[in-house]
């Protein structure tokens, strides 16, 4: 049975073993990748309004079995696609060949597994992030979803900086910092910051002067305000080259990780996303015969 790989950030490539997946239609495959937008599954109401913009009627009916019937066929999964109550959600077994599955899986094992390494399950989360869910798509549940994956990644990778600065390890901390300043430049001046302290110690003042011009330039042109009065003495601590590092100022934080499911009140994720991350034994689908 050839491995189903489904990736979605920074490019959208569903393959069967190293071949790209043959779709008899596309609409097949926008319904595979708006299910994985949903763990906990939608209905045909639902699915209608969203990928087609239409309610639920005989013709619409018949257009969502022949997708369903299509989708399962391009990958000769025949239970890719489960319904349980009236709603639709992908099989765990798909689930699971996906990248956003690797990245929360890697999110939950830092944030639950006592005996793990915390960096390198942050590592491993993190690597799987290859830029924005699945690009290009402008419909507002690929837009929600997109954001959702951004903040957690940029908190895993954030989290991930403070760890190596913890170690005593700049130039990684550096690496993750710059990464998530990269995704989301607005997280946080306090960030942008830290990085212009790392920088004045990893490379050099004129490095850590160069990232607090950027910053100026994003705070004029993208947001339209000023930086703090903090930010400017901090610049002028540092073109004076005084010898900062934030990691003597106190004990760093620990920060949550972002998450793509309600929480319960212990932390962990409620629901569906929750059995997903759990189930690490779940039979493989049986593919269809040959034709």
């Amino acid at each position: 049975m050839l491995e189903l790989q489904i990736r979605t950030f920074g490019q959208t490539r569903v393959l069967l073993g190293d071949q790209e997946v043959r779709w008899s239609a596309q609409s097949a495959r926008d319904l595979l990748l708006y299910l994985l937008s949903f763990p906990e599954g939608r209905t045909r109401s639902q699915l209608f309004a969203d990928l087609w913009e239409q309610d639920v009627n005989s013709t619409t009916r018949n257009r969502f079995r022949v997708t369903l019937h299509r989708l399962r066929t391009s990958l000769g999964l025949p239970g890719a696609v489960t319904e349980q109550h009236g709603r639709y959600r992908l099989a765990p077994a798909v689930w699971r060949s996906s990248d956003v599955y690797a990245l929360y899986a890697g999110l939950n094992e830092a944030e639950h597994d006592a005996a793990t390494d915390r960096t390198g399950a942050l590592e491993r989360a993190v690597q799987t992030y290859g830029g924005d869910f699945l690009a290009g798509e402008d419909a507002e549940w690929a837009l929600n979803a997109r954001e959702e994956h951004k903040s957690a990644y940029v908190r895993a990778t954030l989290e991930l900086s403070l760890l190596h600065c913890e170690h005593q390890d700049c130039g990684h901390s550096v690496q993750a910092l710059v990464g998530a300043l990269q995704a989301d430049p607005y997280v946080g001046e306090q960030y942008h910051q830290r990085l212009m302290t790392c920088l004045s110690v990893v490379e050099s003042k004129y490095t850590a002067i160069e990232h607090y011009r950027r910053f100026l330039k994003f705070l004029r042109d993208d947001v339209n305000d000023l930086p703090m009065a903090d930010t400017l003495a901090l610049a002028a601590r540092v073109k004076a080259g005084e010898h900062i590092c934030q990691r003597l100022d106190g004990p760093l934080q620990e920060l949550p990780l972002a998450r793509h499911c309600p929480l319960t009140p212990d932390g962990r994720c409620a629901g569906e996303w929750q059995a997903l991350l759990d189930q690490d034994r779940d039979p493989p689908i049986a593919p269809l015969p040959p034709s």
